[in-house]
């Protein structure tokens, strides 16, 4: 007997089992009277499938759709008008789940703007479902319209009549609906829910003690952690002040631990807790290079470490220009007990100090709190601690445990970071020099992935624009631009006020900057869409001017605003550092790394608009009418919300051409659309040339492609350090906050692009730097497929047996291939 014919007579006594309870007969004309006219080998394929995996003669009609689903997204590589079909399927699960079969009659326009991976991330984690059914009670529109319905109504305290907030609400609604800018997903999450925290990221303080009165010690600090993951947040915290391993604890007479054994309990805890159903926790671990345990903090994720300990851990090192002078020079510096420091309570001189004598900005601090306090000035109620009298109290208190040599210990640094991404580098001196508001305090900490530099107990929402929507016609479009920067920055800032904070230490800290972080995505679709390579002066000018009139722009709104509504509480219009005042000029970021190539006239003559943006006036207006927002700017990785937009990662270069994306139900090729435009321009798109594209993911060292493509498609590991660092520098130069960027490495780099790539950072005013080098991990985000290991292959075989739906892949060959929700860039924070 014929397998088909097996097939069918399965099927013919096969019942199904429905939702509601009731059993029917299997009709296979109820399934593809739906789908319409489809390949016949794809109608054999669900056929197969279902008499598979029928058990007892009977099948639940979930498991039917994932079957439909799986067989269409697999077979799309053939046929690709399935995608499509895909896409609409699953969307018409949601509005029968919303609206009840046969309730609706078509689609929102704007729902199809959507891809099909972008609903399949939609449907797993953003769209509100009935907690007892779950089954979902929105549609993509229905979650865009209830975020915009949210934030407007905060209008409302400030006086605005029902009919400004109901066109707010349709500008709020129309940026977003039409991906031109996506909040951080907890804002997409919670808006109009019960748990209500809209914010993405937190930094919280660890005093060196179990707990302080005022709810900062160590297990204060692990409460705090559990709450904001329980509620979707990431969190950073700086463990510098915490006493070294083998120090004395005076009131039990025992020995410290050090803070590498508390960082354990936080990466514990981290794994207990699972982010509102819907995301696991994830932080970043600062020690500052001046730590005795500094070097069991450098290899704590290393070695024999690597992918065991502090796996929910992005870790840095805070480093100051004293000790990168000092690896120039070969020199030693001092490792200091800051408890030996101390001011009063929990207060430390070393953990305080920022800065040099010899700044002129810091001596000008200095005379001005002089001349106010009549001539003297007690140092631990100054502004102001220098780390030259950090280090001279120090000193005299006993506190230098041990001299270094400051080569050594960065050599160290490097190792671990080639060897397993960890740790990255936090420039401290940069961070506080550039920090606007840096009379509040010192920044000693980030946000897990660094596009946050964050005071104690402060958080930040963040949202991007998503830069490929503003090409028209191979132009930039500068003021649909602008004018989606202004309606993104007041969203950004009425989420300060609907936002409900896990503690309050948290609300009071984050209103009292009200800072927010507008940053950006599509990056890599923009420069396609402009034929300009990623990795050419050209690209990298464009990124320079496109930050400059971002923040420019992000600016001029907070200061609007400011006019309506207030100053932030903490506004000082003396002490405000505007940060363009410091920002390199673009010909000095190309001096530093040695590249001698200048931007093309055509890349001039494109953003020309620039050259024009008034900052004198809008310092004056900023000192005349105040200024709502501390800090206005963050370039984050956006993760999923530029899956949900359909455009590539932050200012990521694309990660590749062509790769297989896992998803619930299955796997599918999936292709970049710019790039399968080419192939068709060139009549390449044929499924063999894209499954021999999707062994590695890139084209540049392909003979057979056309030489425009190679040039303009280029993938993150084709593109060189130095362009990695040359873009994250550019967007850097006008950012008030930091910028999140991933150094790619191939694997055989050796451990001296790491040292180079560091050292550059900081001659080129980064504010942190992370390095991610190929196969470091045992565990990786993307796996280069013809380079996978033959153990992974067998361990998916293992996965595909025991799955409910057996492996129907038609797929063999080892392709490139990412998780659903990968979209390039930080492999930890999916913002």
């Amino acid at each position: 007997m014929q397998k088909a014919d097996i097939t069918i007579l399965s099927l013919s006594k096969l019942k199904v089992l429905k939702r509601s309870g009731k059993v029917e007969e299997f009709k296979s004309d109820k399934i593809f009277s739906k789908l319409g006219i489809i390949p016949e080998d794809v109608m054999d394929g669900i056929l197969n499938d279902i008499a598979q995996n029928a058990k007892d003669n009977a099948i639940d009609t979930r498991t039917i759709a994932d079957i439909v689903e799986r067989n269409l997204i697999e077979h799309s590589l053939d046929h690709p008008e399935l995608m499509d079909l895909a896409k609409k399927y699953v969307l018409a699960r949601i509005y029968n789940h919303v609206f009840g079969k046969g309730n609706w009659k078509g689609f929102d326009e704007r729902d199809l703007l959507l891809t099909y991976n972008a609903l399949k991330v939609l449907e797993a984690r953003y769209l509100l479902k009935d907690p007892n059914t779950l089954r979902y009670i929105e549609t993509p529109q229905m979650m865009f319209r209830r975020v915009a319905k949210h934030l407007a109504n905060v209008e409302r305290q400030y006086g605005r009549s029902e009919s400004e907030v109901k066109q707010l609400e349709e500008k709020f609604y129309k940026i977003m609906s039409e991906l031109k800018f996506l909040p951080n997903t907890p804002t997409l999450m919670n808006s109009g829910t019960r748990l209500g925290i809209l914010s993405a990221c937190f930094v919280i303080p660890v005093r060196d003690s179990m707990i302080t009165p005022n709810g900062e010690g160590i297990y204060d600090a692990l409460r705090a952690m559990a709450v904001v993951h329980q509620q979707g947040g990431g969190t950073g915290f700086d463990f510098s002040e915490l006493r070294p391993k083998g120090d004395i604890v005076a009131s039990t007479a025992g020995v410290a631990s050090g803070p590498v054994s508390f960082m354990r309990i936080f990466d514990v805890s981290t794994d207990v807790v699972k982010q509102g159903g819907k995301r696991r926790g994830a932080n970043m671990g600062v020690m500052h290079v001046w730590h005795p345990d500094i070097e069991e903090f450098i290899k704590s994720k290393t070695g024999q470490l690597k992918d065991t300990q502090l796996q929910n851990f992005n870790i840095s090192v805070g480093v100051y220009d004293y000790f990168m002078q000092a690896v120039e020079r070969g020199d030693v510096v001092p490792l200091i007990n800051p408890r030996k420091t101390k001011i009063a309570d929990w207060d430390y001189y070393m953990s305080k100090a920022r800065g040099y004598m010899n700044e002129e900005w810091i001596q000008e601090v200095i005379l001005s709190e002089l001349e106010e306090k009549g001539g003297t000035v007690d140092l631990a109620e100054s502004k102001i601690i220098t780390i030259d009298e950090a280090l001279v109290i120090a000193e005299k208190e006993n506190a230098i445990t041990q001299w270094v040599n400051a080569r050594n210990l960065f050599d160290e640094i490097v190792k671990g970071a080639w060897d397993s991404g960890d740790p990255g580098l936090l420039f401290i001196d940069t961070i506080n020099r550039r920090h606007p508001v840096w009379y509040l305090g010192k920044i000693n900490a980030t946000n897990p992935c660094g596009e946050e530099p964050l005071l104690p107990w402060e958080s930040c929402n963040l949202g991007s624009i998503n830069l490929e929507k503003f090409v028209v016609d191979g132009k930039i479009d500068w003021d649909g631009l602008a004018e989606t920067i202004r309606y993104a920055v007041r969203l950004l800032d009425n989420v300060i006020d609907a936002n409900r904070y896990p503690l309050k230490q948290i609300e009071e800290a984050t209103k009292k900057t009200r800072k927010v972080g507008l940053g950006v995505m599509g990056l890599a679709r923009m420069l396609i869409k402009l034929g300009i390579p990623y990795d050419s002066v050209d690209a990298v000018y464009l990124s320079y001017q496109l930050a400059k009139f971002i923040y420019y722009h992000a600016f001029k709104e907070s200061i609007e605003i400011a006019k309506e509504k207030g100053s932030f509480p903490a506004y000082d219009a003396k002490l405000y550092k505007d940060i363009w005042e410091s920002a390199k000029d673009f010909y000095e970021i190309l001096e530093i790394m040695g590249i001698k190539d200048k931007p093309s006239d055509y890349v001039k003559k494109l953003t020309s608009i620039v050259d024009k943006l008034d900052f004198d006036k809008l310092k004056e207006d900023r000192i005349k009418y105040g200024l709502r927002n501390a800090t206005v700017v963050s370039v984050a990785p956006t993760g999923t919300i530029s899956i949900i937009a359909g455009t590539s990662s932050s200012i990521e270069p694309l990660f590749a051409l062509a790769f297989i994306r896992n998803v619930a139900v299955g796997k599918f090729m999936e292709i970049d659309p710019l790039f399968l435009d080419y192939l068709r321009k060139y009549e390449l798109d044929n499924p063999e040339v894209v499954k021999k594209i999707a062994e590695t993911g890139m084209i540049g060292d392909n003979p057979f492609m056309p030489k425009s493509m190679r040039k303009v498609f280029r993938t993150a590991h084709e593109v060189s350090p130095e362009y990695h660092l040359l873009h994250q520098a550019a967007w850097q130069q006008w950012n008030d906050s930091g910028t999140s960027k991933t150094i790619n490495l191939r694997s055989e780099e050796p451990p001296e692009t790491v040292e180079r790539v560091y050292m550059l950072a900081w001659k080129l005013g980064i504010k942190g730097v992370t390095v991610y080098r190929d196969k470091s991990k045992s565990q990786q985000v993307i796996y280069f497929g013809i380079k996978k290991e033959r153990e992974e292959v067998k361990k998916e075989e293992e996965k595909k047996i025991q799955q409910l739906l057996p492996s129907s892949l038609r797929i063999q060959k080892k392709f490139v291939e990412v998780s659903e929700t990968y979209a390039g860039g930080c492999k930890t924070c999916e913002l």
